[in-house]
C-alpha cells in the first residue's frame, strides 16, 4: 500500500509583509506588495488556482502515484513559468521608466536596487 503524499509545503512568512488577513495590501489595481514595493509574485486568483491544482494533485496520489508525481512537475513547471512572466513584467516597468529619456538619479537607482534585494531574497525564501 503506497504511502500518503506529505501535506502541502509550508508556506514561507518571510515571503512578504502581510496584514492580519495574510495577503499584502492591495494597492489602486488589486494588487499586493510588500512594504519594499515588490508586487505579489502571484495574483490571489492564481495562488487560489495552483493550490487547488496543488490538492488535485495529492488527491489522484494514492491512486495513481506515477500519474500524480507526473501532474506535480507539470504543476511546478507552470508555476515557476508565471514566476518568471510576473519578474519579466517588474523588470520591464522599471526599464522603461529609465528607457523614457530620463537620467536616473540616485535615491530612484537606491530604490530600484532595494526592489530587486528584496524580489531576490523573497525568491530564495521560497
Amino acid at each position: 500500500m503506497p504511502s500518503a503524499p506529505p501535506g502541502p509545503a509550508p508556506t514561507s512568512h518571510a515571503r512578504h509583509a502581510a496584514p492580519a488577513s495574510g495577503r499584502p495590501d492591495q494597492d489602486a489595481h488589486g494588487t499586493g506588495a510588500d512594504t519594499e514595493g515588490i508586487p505579489d509574485l502571484l495574483g490571489t486568483e492564481e495562488e487560489a488556482e495552483f493550490l487547488r491544482r496543488w490538492h488535485e494533485v495529492q488527491g489522484r496520489f494514492v491512486d495513481d502515484p506515477r500519474q500524480a508525481v507526473h501532474a506535480a512537475d507539470v504543476l511546478v513547471g507552470d508555476v515557476m513559468r508565471n514566476l518568471a512572466d510576473t519578474f519579466a513584467r517588474h523588470r520591464n516597468s522599471l526599464e522603461s521608466q529609465w528607457s523614457q529619456g530620463l537620467e536616473a538619479d540616485t535615491e530612484s537607482l537606491r530604490r530600484a536596487l532595494c526592489q530587486y534585494r528584496a524580489l531576490f531574497h523573497r525568491l530564495l525564501s521560497t
